[in-house]
């Protein structure tokens, strides 16, 4: 009888244990989560480049003071269009390591919402060809094209 008692006490510990650990990071069952925050890799994009999550952005979630880096996957993300204007519109991103095609030029929030908390940042989208492919390796250069009238 003792044998058995002890058996499904370690039994249901084990159960508990595993579903605990795949539901949440580590640091989460020492403590809450304080707060999240996203670090971006990348910040202009030329129209009609992918913005992708799984190659984009960290996302750090913070845990009793302890960082910890969360699954790219575990969280959502939408794109806000025109920030702050009347007229925004949001556009989710339903696939984190596929992406989604960035058709509009202008400035955009990234929100990502994990565990009823929220990080964003902006990001910028100019004319084709005007994005971020890497420090000094295009002749392009990084940012939005800009027409300067001319005084005569």
């Amino acid at each position: 009888m003792k044998d058995t008692k002890i058996f499904f006490t370690l039994l249901i510990f084990s159960i508990a244990v595993a579903l605990i650990g795949c539901s949440e990071p580590v640091g989460s069952l020492l403590h809450s989560i304080d707060y999240i925050k996203a670090v971006p890799s990348k910040s202009a994009y030329g129209q009609y480049d992918w913005f992708k999550p799984a190659e984009h952005v960290k996302v750090i979630g913070v845990f009793g003071g302890v960082e910890e880096t969360i699954d790219i996957n575990k969280v959502r993300i939408k794109i806000v269009q025109e920030p702050g204007y009347s007229g925004e519109k949001e556009y989710p991103v339903t696939n984190n390591q596929t992406g989604l095609p960035l058709s509009y030029t202008g400035l955009k929030d990234v929100v990502i919402s994990y565990n009823n908390m929220e990080a964003r940042y902006s990001i910028i989208v100019g004319e084709p060809g005007t994005g971020n492919p890497g420090f000094g390796n295009s002749p392009g250069g990084t940012g939005i094209g800009v027409d300067w009238p001319i005084e005569r």
